[in-house]
C-alpha cells in the first residue's frame, strides 16, 4: 500500500509538467503560423517592418548559441540609411556597420543573422519563414550589406523578380 501512495504523486506531478509543456508547444506553434502570415510592411516614417517571431544577441563565428533571446518584442526594421533592432532594448546601426548577413534555416526556424563590423555580437531574428527572410536580405543586399553565400542562395532561389510583384515594400532608397 506505501507504494502506492508513492506513485499516485508521481503520476500527477508527470501530467501537470506534461500539460506544461504541450502549453508551451501549442503556444509556440501558434505564434510561428500568425507571424508566418504577415508580410513586410512600409511605414510611414520609411522604414521596412520585418515581422519576427524572437530575437537573438548572438556571437559571431558560433552558430545556434545566444547570449541573450526575447520573444516578447522583437523588431528589425530597415530604412533609408540604418536599421533597428531589438533583443532586450532598441538598436541602431548604420548598413555600413554591417559585416555580413547570413540565413539559418531549421525546424520553424528562419533566422536572418547580421553580423557587425568591430563587434563579436550579431543578431539573428526568426522570420517564420523562407519569404520574409529573403525579402529582409534583399533589401539589406541592396543597401550594400555584404551576403553569406546562403543569404545569396536564398534570394536567387526566392526571386528577386517574384519578389518585387509580391508588393515587397523594399523599393526605398
Amino acid at each position: 500500500m506505501p507504494d502506492a501512495l508513492f506513485l499516485v504523486p508521481m503520476i500527477v506531478v508527470a501530467l501537470v509538467i506534461g500539460i506544461i509543456f504541450w502549453a508551451v508547444f501549442a503556444l509556440t506553434r501558434s505564434k510561428l503560423r500568425r507571424v508566418a502570415a504577415k508580410k513586410p510592411s512600409l511605414g510611414p516614417d520609411g522604414y521596412v517592418e520585418i515581422p519576427l517571431v524572437a530575437a537573438f544577441g548572438g556571437w559571431k563565428g558560433i552558430p545556434w548559441l545566444a547570449a541573450t533571446s526575447s520573444d516578447i518584442a522583437p523588431r528589425l526594421r530597415l530604412g533609408p540609411d540604418r536599421l533597428e533592432y531589438r533583443v532586450i532594448r532598441l538598436q541602431s546601426r548604420r548598413y555600413s556597420d554591417v559585416s555580413r548577413v547570413d540565413v539559418r534555416t531549421a525546424i520553424g526556424t528562419v533566422n536572418i543573422v547580421i553580423d557587425f563590423r568591430g563587434s563579436w555580437r550579431n543578431f539573428a531574428g526568426n522570420a517564420a519563414n523562407l519569404e520574409n527572410a529573403a525579402k529582409a536580405i534583399e533589401i539589406l543586399g541592396r543597401k550594400g550589406c555584404p551576403l553569406s553565400e546562403r543569404a545569396e542562395q536564398l534570394c536567387a532561389t526566392i526571386g528577386a523578380e517574384q519578389l518585387r510583384q509580391s508588393g515587397e515594400p523594399g523599393t526605398i532608397s
